[in-house]
């Protein structure tokens, strides 16, 4: 009596194919195709950051999942019955390997460390459209990744934060992730006038870099905005911050709607700080 090994599904194999490529060769016990479909993974995700910025179609992930479907389909029709079995030849090992590497992603873009896209102009020259960050999310309690919270610390228990340091949050009037420039803590009188900024009557220094971007230090940072030559209603004014808000400002000053238009940022609203541009 021989105990039956390992055959594998054939369907099951291009489910895995299309959805989680590389998990699919290694279900099939081929650990170099599922490497190399790993590179593409890569390579595919790059590829559609690129083009969808650039022309705003993206299709080299979906290309890659249905040639692993494919792929994984013909090479499973063909497996032979083997004398043993592996954990991952399995139906639950091969979804344990996606399962436990989305809880790890989940968990660190929860807790951890968050990447986002910037969508708009508003921290330029300092964030370009289309860059990408990373940000620190550990110790400023607004625990939550993919639109889920899992939970919020109390504002007393936040990490404390720096007059200019680049934060992200959720505004007053939006449930989506801003990007800004923290320029006022709880308490602060914040004045702009003929594109001198002031916090508590306090001139913050400047050194003029060209005729629209200069350089501000403010606290231990140092960094560079940009001025137009047009005014707006926003280009001057003063503005006191309400206990535990933050005022943020753009790096594109006078092309940024921030708390100058909508008012402070609640501080259980902000989720982290820029900790990498990549």
């Amino acid at each position: 009596l021989r105990l039956r090994g390992f055959m594998a599904n054939k369907w099951f194999a291009a489910f895995l194919g299309f959805f989680f490529g590389p998990i699919a060769f290694i279900y099939l016990g081929r650990f170099r195709i599922a490497a190399l479909y790993f590179g593409l993974l890569v390579c595919a995700a790059i590829a559609d950051s690129i083009t969808a910025n650039e022309t705003g179609i993206a299709f080299a992930s979906l290309f890659l999942s249905i040639l692993g479907m494919i792929h994984a389909f013909k090479i499973a029709k063909t497996e032979t019955d083997r004398k043993t079995s592996r954990w991952y030849n399995k139906w639950w090992g091969a979804l344990l390997i996606p399962l436990s590497f989305f809880t790890i992603v989940f968990l660190t873009r929860s807790f951890v460390i968050e990447p986002f896209s910037i969508p708009g102009s508003s921290m330029v020259p300092t964030l370009a459209v289309g860059d990408f960050i990373l940000v620190k999310k550990w110790g400023y309690g607004n625990y939550g990744t993919y639109g889920i919270s899992l939970t919020k610390a109390d504002v007393e228990k936040q990490k404390v934060l720096e007059r200019g340091e680049v934060i992200i949050f959720r505004p007053p009037h939006d449930d989506r992730f801003f990007v800004k420039r923290l320029i006022g803590l709880p308490g602060d009188t914040i004045t702009l006038s003929m594109k001198q900024l002031e916090v508590n009557g306090v001139r913050v220094a400047t050194h003029q870099l060209n005729d629209n971007v200069v350089t501000e230090t403010l606290g231990n940072h140092s960094f560079n905005v940009q001025y137009h030559t047009v005014i707006n209603r926003y280009s001057e004014g003063e503005w006191v911050v309400p206990e535990n808000h933050y005022f943020v400002m753009g790096d594109n000053r006078d092309n940024s709607l921030d708390s100058r238009v909508w008012g402070a940022v609640p501080a259980e609203n902000v989720i982290g700080s820029l900790w990498l541009k990549l």
